[in-house]
């Protein structure tokens, strides 16, 4: 009997001690494997995103941006189709015992148009959503003094465009060229919701933005702070990259080197403008101002128009072939220039940000900077963070070296020529799982007569992520599929082709991590 007790405390000690089976490891295995859902919607020529981290009891959900750009060829239907289907993933796979949709962080990275219509499009949607928290820039935030200056500056040039754009005749009025010229900025200026009657009848963007930052707890997110949490999901963290603080590279639009349009366009006289048209806020005599030259200098037009000498000389009748002499609207000219620095501006302060999924230092990373410029990515060179790992060591994580595990990058403003740079960009780039997603709508973007995405850029980034770029915009992977049959091995392919997924209202792909 002893020997018996003995020997069966034996086996079972061998037992224990045995290798794990085929099924245990199997187990394990599952257990073990983690994968990160991006959906890149098709609402237009704008940015929505549901990115879905694995969680026990429900998915961590969070959505990156929701808008799009006026359009003929979709609207207010399409949008609230895309945030319908954004509300019912929610509830899905969300709490069972909760009526609505959890929408657990909701990340708006800046004040356009095609990043923030969805919510005034699709509000009712929206009031319907409980938003746990809403992350935007620094910039946002209400007591931080410089954030306070940069938004004042910003009104202030808003303020002189639609002065200057009141001054600029319509073409119907005989200044054709002006006429275009305003059609031109008034596009341009489509980001922002448009200006006077193209603006929506209860607000434009500064109305819709107001309402988002309401939806949710406010984060303000500064890359100086250490990388947010996501709440209940083990090994990711997120890396605010911009906006910078220091306002010279906030003004920083072009680089000869770095944009892939070569620094082509320039400016020039743009403080000379901003006198004429842009008025302090204490000053009333903005119709002295938007003058060029000193009253002294001046007379009307009806003086001109009934004096011999400027009637003959300088075309006051329809028609005359002396029209050519005048230039009283040259000098508005400018206004484009100021367009371009709101535009600018706004991109240069978007939230950029970085989330790394495993070891810090280690994990893969999925890139998006909104429509972050050049001087946006130039200051994520001074970035560094010291982060714990699982086993307490500190490590070291720079913007570099986040780029370089980027298995996702989010291309900014729709593929354009000036918002993904190349040495300090697009080159640092160097995982071979390099995945790039382009939210854009050729259709439109061809009305607008805009090379999205750039060509240039577009070659560059097939080549550098070997033929794996989506675009939001396309039916399936049939555009790409030469290059990555070419670029990618037979396995490569066979991977790549399973972890996407083309519906009707979004483009998916999904990462293991």
């Amino acid at each position: 009997m002893p020997t018996k007790r003995i020997g069966t405390k034996s086996t079972k000690k061998k037992a224990s001690k045995a290798a794990p089976t085929k099924r245990t490891k199997a187990r394990v295995a599952k257990a073990k494997s983690r994968e990160v859902r991006v959906r890149m919607y098709k609402q237009g020529l704008g940015d929505c995103f549901l990115v879905t981290f694995p969680r026990e009891p429900e998915p961590f959900h969070m959505m990156v941006d929701c808008g799009a750009l006026k359009s003929k060829h979709y609207g207010d239907p399409e949008m609230n189709a895309v945030v319908a289907n954004i509300q019912q993933t929610l509830l899905d796979e969300g709490p069972r015992k909760k009526s609505a949709a959890r929408l657990d962080a909701l990340a708006v990275t800046h004040e356009h148009w095609d990043h923030i219509s969805g919510f005034h499009q699709a509000k009712t949607i929206f009031d319907e959503l409980d938003v746990a928290r809403v992350w935007v820039a620094w910039t946002e935030e209400p007591d931080n003094k410089p954030a306070q200056l940069l938004k004042k500056e910003f009104k202030k040039k808003k303020k002189a465009l639609k002065s200057a754009m009141a001054l600029i005749p319509e073409a119907k009025k005989g200044d054709k060229h002006m006429g275009l010229y305003k059609h031109a900025i008034s596009e341009l200026f489509g980001f922002f919701g448009g200006m006077g009657p193209d603006a929506p009848a209860d607000g434009g963007t500064e109305a819709t933005w107001d309402y988002m930052l309401e939806l949710g707890g406010k984060e303000y997110c500064d890359p100086k702070k250490q990388p947010l949490k996501i709440e209940g999901v083990d090994d990711v963290r997120v890396y605010i990259l911009g906006p910078p603080e220091d306002p010279d590279y906030i003004r920083k639009k072009l680089s000869r080197t770095e944009t892939y349009d070569e620094g082509k366009q320039s400016f020039s006289l743009f403080d000379s403008f901003m006198a004429a048209v842009g008025g302090d806020d204490d000053s009333s005599d903005l119709s002295a101002r938007a003058c060029p030259f000193d009253g002294s200098f001046s007379i009307t037009s009806e003086q001109a128009s009934s004096d011999t000498f400027f009637s003959e000389r300088y075309g006051f009748v329809d028609g005359d072939d002396n029209e050519w002499r005048r230039i009283d609207h040259d000098w508005l000219n400018m206004a484009g220039e100021l367009a371009l620095h709101l535009d600018s501006y706004t991109n240069n302060t978007c939230l950029a940000f970085a989330v790394e999924m495993g070891e810090p230092g280690e994990g893969k990373v999925l890139l998006f900077p909104g429509d972050a410029q050049v001087g946006n990515w130039l200051s994520w060179g001074e970035l560094e963070w010291k982060v714990k790992n699982s086993k307490g060591e500190l490590k070291k994580v720079n913007a570099e070296d986040l780029l370089a595990r980027t298995v996702l990058y989010k291309v900014g403003h729709h593929g354009s020529h000036n918002a993904t740079l190349r040495g300090k960009g697009l080159e640092k780039m160097t995982s071979n799982d390099l995945v790039a997603m382009i939210p854009v709508h050729r259709e439109t973007a061809e009305d607008q007569q805009w090379e999205f995405p750039y060509p240039p850029l577009w070659d560059a980034l097939k080549k550098k992520a070997r033929g794996r770029v989506l675009l939001a915009d396309a039916p399936d992977v049939t555009e790409i599929e030469s290059d990555i049959e070419r670029m990618l091995s037979p396995q490569e392919r066979k991977s790549f082709e399973k972890a996407v997924r083309f519906e009707d209202l979004y483009v998916e792909y999904r990462i293991p991590y």
